[in-house]
């Protein structure tokens, strides 16, 4: 590495994106797929993921859209912070719903 610049591999930009999105969208780390390249010396992050959702017994919730929206921009915003890294788009792919109830005890 010369000095005042990182290099980060694929793999590791991936591990990074996988955590980061788990962590926005109430999902495991290991149900998440992910895929980054270059785009224009600029990051574009693809995610494949399940997304929490409260019961339809909980009332109505955030529309699905909303939040993926939100969950995009706070990603694509918290692997600038971790990197350095300029991200161009973070892009969003729903596969499945992890459904998330509270018990009453």
């Amino acid at each position: 590495m010369t000095a005042g610049r990182d290099r980060f591999e694929r793999i590791a930009l991936e591990h990074l994106a996988r955590a980061v999105a788990a962590d926005a969208l109430g999902v495991g780390a290991t149900d998440i797929s992910a895929r980054v390249r270059d785009e224009s010396g600029a990051l574009a992050v693809r995610l494949t993921t399940p997304v929490a959702v409260r019961s339809l017994r909980s009332g109505a919730g955030e529309p699905l859209a909303a939040r993926l929206t939100d969950a995009g921009a706070r990603i694509r915003e918290r692997l600038a912070e971790l990197t350095g890294l300029e991200v161009a788009r973070v892009d969003l792919r729903a596969t499945g719903a992890v459904i998330t109830e509270r018990r009453v005890r």
